[in-house]
């Protein structure tokens, strides 16, 4: 699978495979808009009725344990992102999706999936192929926690070119990487990193 972002992909995609009749109505829903810092996109208990493609900025998913919040997902210019089990299911949310910084997103709403993945087989492909990206992400990131230190997982992630740990507050990547916040400050002075 192509390394690109999956917004480009699904821009590239609707423009090879939509016939121009019906790409400008297809084009004219999916315009991006800015979302405000700090923005709640999906709450505790609300079905997940959006899929965002970022073209800038910053959101992460997380969920609350007691009074502490530990964050499930980050995801940054280019990438897809919404609450996978709510959403594909159409079911209430146990996770909260919120905006990092201010975002411009494209988004899609659920019947609208619907209708391109039914649309044609590239996009039904494209579909695919971006969902199983997402499991290998996944895969990969089982493994970290199963097999990595707490050091040897910061160390990776901080060291992703993907990585977004010099836009977001250290506390958020701690829980994200099972640790706590001081355990992450610890440990990320051990870890030699331009962190401009």
């Amino acid at each position: 699978m192509s390394l690109t972002k999956p917004l480009v992909r699904i821009l590239e995609a609707i423009d090879r495979s939509i016939p121009a009749s019906e790409r400008e109505k297809l084009l004219g829903a999916f315009q991006p808009y800015k979302i405000a810092k700090s923005r709640v996109l999906v709450a505790h208990g609300e079905v997940s009725g959006k899929m965002y493609f970022i073209q800038k900025g910053v959101m992460r998913a997380y969920y609350t344990r007691g009074e502490e919040d530990v964050t499930s997902l980050m995801a940054s210019d280019g990438e897809a992102v919404c609450i996978a089990a709510s959403f594909f299911r159409q079911q209430p949310s146990e996770e909260i999706l919120e905006t990092l910084e201010d975002c411009i997103v494209y988004s899609i709403t659920y019947e609208l999936y619907r209708e391109l993945t039914g649309y044609d087989t590239g996009l039904a492909q494209l579909t695919i192929e971006l969902l199983e990206n997402q499991l290998i992400n996944f895969g990969e990131t089982i493994r970290m926690f199963k097999y990595l230190s707490v050091e040897q997982r910061i160390s990776h992630y901080v060291r992703q070119p993907a990585s977004v740990f010099r836009r977001i507050p250290d506390q958020y990547i701690a829980t994200y990487l099972g640790t706590t916040g001081a355990t992450f400050s610890r440990c990320l002075k051990n870890v030699e990193i331009d962190r401009d």
